[in-house]
This record gives C-alpha cells, sequence and structure tokens, in this order.
C-alpha cells in the first residue's frame, strides 16, 4: 500500500465499481425496488380510474409467513452454534467458547432484532448482509468519598483513568496535636517538622475503556460486490464496498480528523460537483442532498491490491484511513443460491408474478359485480340523463313517453366458473415454488376433511423447502458470521470479561482461545415436525433406561437426551430442570459451595472500584486505631512521668524531714 498514492488507490477502487454488483448495477437495484413496492403492496402503475384497483399482498403474506419459520430455527435453542473440540483436552475451552460467543452474539448484540432484518432482507432483497467490528467506547462515573486520608487519597488519585473533580481537605479532628508535640520533644524531633494530620472529601469522575463487539445490519442496496464472486460467502472477494452517509462530526470522530478537515473535504467536493454535467445516479443525488444536510457518503471499502487485501476509507476523492486487513467483515445469505453467482433468488422473485395475475383476477371480479350492481343502460333522449346517472335504491328516472322503449338494459356476461378455481392455481403453484402452504401455518380449514397422513405428507413436503431455505442460512452467512465474532473477540478484547453463563459466573479471557474453523450450527426442525422429534426422544430416553444397566450409556447422555427434550419443548435452559452429573459435585454440602470464579466476582464487585473503596476503608480504620494506640502511649508516658515526678517529691520531703529531725536531736 506505501508504493501506491492516494490517487492511485481511488483509481483502482473507481475501476472495480465500474465493475461491481451493486448500486451501479440498474438491474439489480430495479429488481430490488420492485420487490419493495410489491411488499408494500403499491400500485402496478397500469390502473384505470373508475375500474378496480385492489392489489393481492402475496409477496408481503409469503414473506411474512417464511419468516417466522425460519427464525424459530435458530433463536429457539439455548445456542445458535456449537464451536467442536479438536481432542479431549479442548472440550472446556470448546464449551466456554461456544457459550461466550452466542452470548456475543445473541444477548449482547439483542441477536433476533438482528436474524429478523437480516432473514427479511434476503427473502425480499435477493441477498441480506450483516458487518461485523469492533468498537471502542467509554463508561463514565462520578464518586464522593468522605473522610479520606492522605494516603487514600494518593492511592485513589494515582490512577489513570480518575479524575479530581472537587477536593476539600481539612484537619483530622480525631488527632490531639498537643499529645503529639509533646511526645515527639521527649523523643528529641522537633515538633515544627510534624505535619497535621488531614482528610479530604472528594468527588472522582472515573473513566472505564472497554472495547465492544458491534453486529450491524446493512441494506442490500448500499454493498457492492465485485462479479467474480461465486457465492455468497465473501472471505475472497476481491472487492467488497460498504457506502454509508454519515454526520460528518461522526466522521470525524469515527476516523480521528478534525472536523474542519472533514468539512474542508466536502467543500472540494461541492466545487467538483458543480462544474460536473454528467447525469447522477442515485448516489450522486445522495452526495448532493448529504452536502446540503451537513452529511457525507463515506464508502468503507476492502480491496486486493497487488494480492494483498487492505481496508481504505474514502471520503469524496480523499483516502480517510487504510491498513493490511486479512478479512472482509461481512456475513452474507441468500434463500437460493444461483450456480456461479454472488446475487441469489428472493421469496419475492418466487411470487411477484402471482400477485400481478392473482390481483388481475380480484380487480375483474371486483368490476364484474359492480356491472352486476350498477349496470349500463341505452336511452333515449326522452329519458332524464341526471335521473339515470344517480344510481340509488328508490330513486326516480323521468321518462317522457313510454319507459320501455326509452330505457334497455346492456347485458354483459358473467364471470366463467373457471376464473373462480384460478385463485386455487395460483395459490398452489405459490406453495410449491416457496414451501409455505396453509397447512404448515394452520391455517386452512379444510384439513379436518382430509386425512392426517395426507396432510403430514404435504406438510412434510413443503417444510423441506423452509428447511433447506434455513440449512442454506446456516452453512453460508450464520457460520460466517460466529466464526468474524470469535476472531474479533480472540483479537480485539484487551481484558477478561466476567459474565452469567449456565447460571454461574465465570471469568472468560478470549485471549487464551485459539484461533477456530471447526463449528457446527444444530438447524433444529420446524414446528410442522416438533412431534416426531418428540416420540424420537421418547424413544431414545427409553433405551438409555435399559441400556445404563449393561453399560452402554452413561448418565451425561441421559442428561443429554433431557436437554434436547427440555429444548424441543420451547425451554432454552435445561438445568433449571435437570442436574448436569457432569457439574454434580463429589461430596455432599459442596453444591452450596460457590465456584471459584464466583467467589471472584463477589470479591470483585464493581471491579476495581469496589476494591479501592474496601482497601480505603481498611486504611482508614487502620489510621484511626494507630492514633487511638498513640494517644494512650502519650498518656501513659505522661502518668508515668508525673507519677514519677510526684514520687520524687515525696522521697524529697521525706529525707528532709529525717534530716531535720537528725538535726535537733545533735544540736539538742
Amino acid at each position: 500500500m506505501a508504493k501506491l498514492q492516494d490517487m492511485e488507490i481511488i483509481a483502482q477502487v473507481e475501476l472495480e465499481e465500474s465493475m461491481a454488483y451493486g448500486v451501479n448495477d440498474s438491474s439489480l437495484s430495479n429488481d430490488r425496488a420492485d420487490a419493495i413496492d410489491y411488499y408494500l403492496g403499491q400500485p402496478f402503475g397500469n390502473e384505470e380510474e373508475g375500474r378496480s384497483q385492489v392489489i393481492s399482498y402475496d409477496v408481503q403474506d409469503t414473506i411474512e409467513a417464511a419468516l417466522p419459520q425460519l427464525l424459530k430455527v435458530f433463536v429457539a435453542g439455548d445456542k445458535v452454534i456449537q464451536f467442536d473440540p479438536k481432542g479431549p483436552e479442548d472440550q472446556d475451552a470448546a464449551e466456554q467458547e461456544t457459550d461466550y460467543i452466542n452470548h456475543v452474539v445473541m444477548e449482547k448484540n439483542e441477536g433476533f432484532k438482528t436474524f429478523y432484518v437480516w432473514f427479511k432482507d434476503a427473502l425480499l432483497s435477493k441477498n441480506g448482509y450483516v458487518k461485523v467490528y469492533s468498537e471502542d467506547e467509554e463508561e463514565v462515573e462520578e464518586y464522593d468519598y468522605k473522610g479520606l486520608t492522605d494516603a487514600q487519597l494518593q492511592m485513589l488519585a494515582s490512577d489513570e483513568n480518575t479524575e479530581v473533580l472537587e477536593h476539600t481537605g481539612y484537619p483530622d479532628p480525631t488527632v490531639n496535636m498537643d499529645v503529639i508535640y509533646q511526645q515527639a520533644m521527649m523523643n528529641g524531633v522537633d515538633p515544627a517538622t510534624i505535619m497535621q494530620p488531614m482528610l479530604h472529601d472528594v468527588k472522582l469522575k472515573v473513566t472505564e475503556k472497554k472495547t465492544e463487539i458491534k453486529i450491524e445490519n446493512v441494506a442490500p442496496e448500499s454493498i457492492m460486490v465485485s462479479v467474480e464472486v461465486t457465492g455468497p460467502n465473501l472471505k475472497d472477494a476481491r472487492f467488497v464496498q460498504h457506502r454509508e452517509v454519515m454526520q460528518l462530526a461522526d466522521i470525524a470522530k469515527a476516523f480521528n480528523k478534525p472536523l474542519e478537515y472533514i468539512k474542508s473535504i466536502m467543500s472540494d467536493l461541492r466545487d467538483t460537483f458543480e462544474e460536473e454535467s454528467n447525469a447522477r445516479d442515485i448516489y450522486d443525488e445522495e452526495y448532493d442532498r448529504a452536502i446540503e444536510s451537513g452529511e457525507a457518503l463515506v464508502k468503507d471499502t476492502y480491496i486486493k491490491i497487488d494480492g494483498e487485501r487492505h481496508r481504505v476509507v474514502i471520503l469524496g476523492n480523499t483516502v480517510l484511513y487504510k491498513e493490511k486487513t486479512e478479512v472482509v467483515p461481512f456475513a452474507c445469505i441468500t434463500p437460493m443460491i444461483m450456480p456461479h453467482r454472488h446475487i441469489g433468488r428472493s421469496y419475492a422473485d418466487l411470487t411477484m408474478d402471482i400477485q400481478l395475475i392473482k390481483s388481475t383476477l380480484i380487480r375483474g371480479q371486483l368490476d364484474n359485480m359492480y356491472l352486476a350492481n350498477n349496470g349500463r343502460y341505452a336511452i333515449s333522449d326522452r329519458v332524464n340523463l341526471d335521473d339515470m346517472l344517480t344510481s340509488r335504491p328508490g330513486g326516480i328516472v323521468r321518462v317522457e313517453g313510454d319507459p320501455g322503449s326509452g330505457i334497455m338494459p346492456l347485458s354483459h356476461p358473467p364471470l366463467p366458473a373457471s376464473s373462480f378455481g384460478m385463485f386455487e392455481y395460483m395459490d398452489s403453484m405459490k406453495e410449491k415454488r416457496t414451501g409455505v402452504t396453509a397447512y404448515n401455518q394452520g391455517l386452512d380449514a379444510n384439513s379436518l376433511n382430509k386425512t392426517a397422513t395426507g396432510v403430514a405428507q404435504i406438510m412434510n413436503a413443503s417444510q423441506q423447502r423452509i428447511e433447506l431455505v434455513a440449512r442454506t442460512f446456516a452453512e453460508t452467512g450464520v457460520k460466517e458470521l460466529f466464526k468474524l465474532v470469535h476472531r474479533l473477540v480472540r483479537t480485539t478484547l484487551t481484558k477478561p470479561d466476567i459474565v452469567r453463563m449456565r447460571n454461574k459466573w465465570v471469568e472468560v479471557d478470549p485471549r487464551e482461545w485459539e484461533d477456530r474453523n471447526d463449528l457446527s450450527i444444530s438447524v433444529g426442525l420446524g414446528a410442522g415436525n416438533k412431534d416426531q422429534q418428540l416420540a424420537h426422544l421418547m424413544s431414545i430416553l427409553n433405551m438409555q433406561k435399559e441400556a445404563i444397566q449393561i453399560g452402554l450409556t452413561s448418565p451425561e447422555k441421559i442428561y443429554n437426551a433431557l436437554a434436547k427434550l427440555t429444548q424441543n419443548a420451547g425451554f432454552k435452559n435445561p438445568e433449571e430442570f435437570w442436574t448436569n452429573p457432569s457439574t454434580t459435585p463429589e461430596q455432599e454440602g459442596q453444591q452450596d459451595k460457590p465456584s471459584e470464579a464466583e467467589i471472584m466476582v463477589q470479591g470483585q464487585l464493581q471491579i476495581e472500584r469496589e476494591k479501592a473503596q474496601a482497601q480505603l476503608q481498611q486504611e482508614q480504620v487502620r489510621s484511626q486505631n494507630d492514633v487511638i494506640i498513640e494517644r494512650e502511649k502519650i498518656a501513659a508516658q505522661a502518668e508515668l512521668e508525673r507519677f514519677k515526678a510526684q514520687l520524687k517529691a515525696e522521697t524529697d520531703l521525706a529525707i528532709a524531714q529525717i534530716k531535720a529531725q537528725q538535726g535537733m536531736i545533735y544540736g539538742g
């Protein structure tokens, strides 16, 4: 990259744009726009005034019927994917990584919403995309502390993430400085060198920096992909570009550039556009709108140059950011893969013609009914025209002479009976194409009149189409999404994370993980055959009861069967109902003993701040105890000195009295 100048890079990107699928492809854009119009039930453009303009919502009905079945496959269980261990010693690590990555995707990033939009994009617009990236965030909290000692304040303020907002210092009222000065003088210490102990009331701002993994839905029309890509997977694509309109301030913050610099780029861009006279495509129009509203189009591009992949972020004619990268951070799905092509087929493609035909049939039937209720007439000039144009029950028509000779109804042929059968034919065609039937939706009122075996066969056949789409999603984009998240977690998180998994608080340190490519996705069975799955699981469980007596199974394997039964019933967490033998304590009474991770979490409540608070309290108590002990020592020493002085005085007095008595004796 260093060998290429920015203008050469931009020229290479523009060349790839001219040859890529995406916004510059008018046919693809038109197909997607038509699909959205059909989904929303917009007019076809062939409507006639005075005729029926009703529209059948087959595209919307089909997508909305398939979506819950596809979502249930992925979000009904406790986890979407399972990382496979590389050996027996890797079992625990693989399970932890499985739990944590599922937690990041489904909990931290609201996986249901992500999957909902992702799947609907694919069903409606041929392909659906999500982007995986990391983002540095800051959490700022303020704390008030009162009565801190000098040592405690210094310990808190020394943290680089801590800022002192307010500070008030005052002498420690529990310390008697006169006693301390006396003791110092007795010990030969200059009292002037002794500092008054202080206490501090402070308000601190603590800023905690952390890295979060983000998963973002990307509109299909904002993605450009090189045409040589032969499937949904983009990891080997020569060129992928995400176009996004952003606020100028957000651009400056995201790429660490001065806002004035970003504005200057847009100013130069405005001059360029005003000089151009060529026709604008949709994103040129987006440029014009963006410039006027304080926004701009940012091209986040992943391109191979001289065999190496680079990320290049372009604003106008300026390269904002560039670096080497190993991955393309996008995962793509499509309901129907077209061999050797990146763009697949959508459910809208399969049903738009049916919606047009059914709408035409309904309009014809309604127009025929309108004519039957309000027929056409041939009238002579003896009939009052205004009366004939006003059609209402009980209305009077004024006629000169014989009405029969002045008014003649015009007959119109009724719709043939075969036209009504066309609706059923079109619906059956839609069901064959998509696998969405009235049976697997529970909507067919005639199901009771059919044999259970026949209905089951119809449901199984239609369910296979839905399961094929689910398997296609799973083995392409969904699997790639979890690989991207695993890699990003492993390479960007800078400290351990503490999360609750399997009803326990555990510490997870992704920095110790290995790179994994072996993962399996359990695409569950649809709602139509859950009863069959239940029957199979019950049969396995009954056989396990006999097999355990001869050593052909184990409590752990029986627990697995019970867990599957629980998940089949719709409950995500089997641990709420069953005890996993692999985690059962060996000694009685040990079950209530918290794990090491739980003890660590309890000792690290509110992480380092609670630790610091506990230490501060201990230091404060210790300091107060030291003052009390020192005060007692000084008081005891003073009492001892007073006792010595009193004793000396009494002794001197006794000696003086003895001497006086002796003088009287000898003198007398």
